[in-house]
């Protein structure tokens, strides 16, 4: 899941920075979520039944609900941030939803793993 987070960062960052909408294989970011749901369930499978809902438990909902509530904030605090870049000419409209895309992806993925090896360690 962090994997995944981390090249949703680094695409968003990416275009933000070179200014285009595509700075790498723009079909990557979702391929990594979707091999780490895939990782993700497997590894549930391979548990057991009984095991994967041990790990479900009250721990897995408030870190999910708390990457959630700041992923919310983070999403709505690059709506302005992009809008001033339109306004004043610094960015374009591919390059804001390529970015605002994959960086709301990467806060609530990033901080979901970060919340998760903190409860483990």
């Amino acid at each position: 899941m962090i994997t995944a987070g981390m090249i949703c960062l680094a695409y968003g960052v990416m275009a933000v920075f070179l200014g285009r909408p595509d700075p790498f294989l723009p079909w990557l970011p979702g391929v990594s979520g979707l091999l780490a749901a895939i990782l993700i369930a497997l590894g549930a499978v391979l548990a057991g039944r009984k095991n994967a809902t041990i790990a479900h438990d009250e721990g897995y909902f408030n870190d999910s609900h708390r990457a959630q509530r700041i992923s919310f904030w983070v999403a709505i605090s690059l709506y302005p941030l992009f809008g001033i870049a339109i306004w004043q000419g610094w960015s374009n409209y591919h390059v804001a939803f390529a970015a605002m895309g994959t960086l709301t992806a990467a806060s609530f993925l990033l901080l979901f793993g970060i919340f998760d090896l903190r409860g483990r360690w």
